[in-house]
This record gives C-alpha cells, sequence and structure tokens, in this order.
C-alpha cells in the first residue's frame, strides 16, 4: 500500500511518501513561505525522488489538527482535492499523535507540545509501548498553559522527553520548572516530520479509520469564532 501523508498543522510544511508504514520519501520545509505556496513544489519533488506518479498511491493521509486554524484548512484541503481526483479514500490523525513518534522507544513519558499562542499548548501526553511498538496516549489533547501543564507534569517520578514546535520557544520555562527531568529534543527530531506521519496514518489506516473525508480536529475556537461570538452577545444586550 503506497500513499501519501500531508502535515501543515504548524509553521513547517511535512509531506512524506510511505509504505505499509515505512517511510519512503520525505520532504520538509520550514520558510518565511506559506503552505499554499510551498506544497505542491514539495509534492513534486519527493514524487520525482521516489519515481511515484499519483496514479501509485492507494491512499492519502492527512494531519488534521489540533495547530494553526489556517494550516489545517489548507492541508485538508489539499488533501480532499487530491483524493476526490484521484477517487483515493482519506486517512486523519491527530497532529500530537502523529508527534510522539518522535519519542520511538524512548523509556520517557513521551511530551508533544505546539505554540497555540495567547500563552497556551496544544498538548498530550504518551508512553512507548514495547508490545504494540507505537505510542500510546495517556492524556487527552488539550489547550493549557505551559507554565501550568509543567508544574502538573513535575509531580510524575519519570523524566519527560519533549517534541514540537513549542519545546526551542519554551526551552527556559521548561528547565526552570522540570529541571533534570526534561528531555528537549532538537529542531531536526522535535519539529513536525513526515517521517512521523507515516506510522501514524498507517496505523490508522490499519484500524479502518479510511474515510471520504477529513473533518479539522480544533481544541479552541479561532480568533475569528471569538470575535463572531462576542458580536453576537452585544447584539443580544442591546
Amino acid at each position: 500500500m503506497k500513499y501519501l501523508t500531508i502535515d501543515t498543522t504548524t509553521k513547517v510544511t511535512a509531506l512524506a511518501l510511505g509504505y505499509k508504514g515505512q517511510l519512503v520519501a520525505e520532504g520538509f520545509l520550514h520558510t518565511t513561505k506559506t503552505h499554499s505556496e510551498r506544497l505542491v513544489p514539495v509534492l513534486d519533488q519527493v514524487l520525482e525522488a521516489a519515481a511515484w506518479k499519483l496514479q501509485d498511491l492507494d491512499f492519502i493521509g492527512v494531519v488534521r489538527g489540533p495547530g494553526s486554524f489556517t494550516g489545517i484548512r489548507i492541508g485538508i484541503a489539499t488533501a480532499q482535492g487530491l483524493a476526490q481526483v484521484l477517487g483515493l479514500p482519506l486517512v486523519g490523525v491527530l497532529s500530537l499523535d502523529a508527534l510522539a513518534w518522535a519519542g520511538y522507544g524512548r523509556e520517557e513519558i513521551i511530551v508533544p507540545v505546539l505554540d497555540a499562542r495567547k500563552n497556551e499548548w496544544y498538548t498530550a501526553q504518551y508512553q512507548w509501548s514495547r508490545d504494540k511498538q507505537r505510542p500510546i496516549r495517556t492524556k487527552e489533547p488539550m489547550a493549557i498553559e505551559p507554565e501550568q501543564w509543567l508544574k502538573d507534569l513535575a509531580g510524575l517520578n519519570k523524566r519527560i522527553v519533549f517534541a514540537g514546535d513549542g519545546v526551542a520557544k519554551y526551552a527556559e520555562k521548561i528547565k526552570a520548572i522540570l529541571e533534570d527531568k526534561a528531555v528537549l529534543l532538537p529542531d531536526y527530531l522535535a519539529l513536525p516530520r513526515g517521517g512521523y506521519a507515516v506510522p501514524c496514518v498507517w496505523q490508522a489506516w490499519e484500524e479502518g479509520s479510511q474515510s471520504e473525508t477529513v473533518e479539522p480536529y480544533y481544541i479552541r475556537l479561532s480568533e475569528a469564532e471569538v470575535n463572531w461570538a462576542k458580536k453576537e452577545e452585544a447584539l443580544k444586550g442591546k
């Protein structure tokens, strides 16, 4: 089974080609260009490098959030457009589930942290399972203030490995609260990668998660939705 994965939930454009859970090729761009500018060129490059054609694909996987509202919409729209044209099923996975693969085989607790802005993280908690050979979610996705989450984690008796775009930005705060308990992955391991989405998407495919459409996964309302709700409340008060 050949498939494409798309992850545009952060500022990173991460695409990959997978074959039965194995990484075949990946594209990674972390530049000032927008996802809409990067996606097609990166896709063309990975297909050419692997000597694959779009028609060779059996399905398409997309990371559907949480993360950047605009990025999520671009990724899903691209995946659904390709799937419709090619007549392929879709598989959607969570960004935090994919990032948890950065902790492959590790004994520490795995904590992906994505910068949600407004002094919040999108985060969850995982533990690597030797039996199942995959990360198991032990705490559900949430939006939380970094300091509060770090204080909660400080009460655990194990070391914690952090992945995600929140690692570099909040490195000093993480170290200040958790000290030697914290393991901070470098950018080339911490940021979203196609290599993490490939096994995550394959796992979802094997579990029968394919469908014709994929819905965005939002933990909180977008700024536009918040402003709209405020305006509605103001109108009701008149």
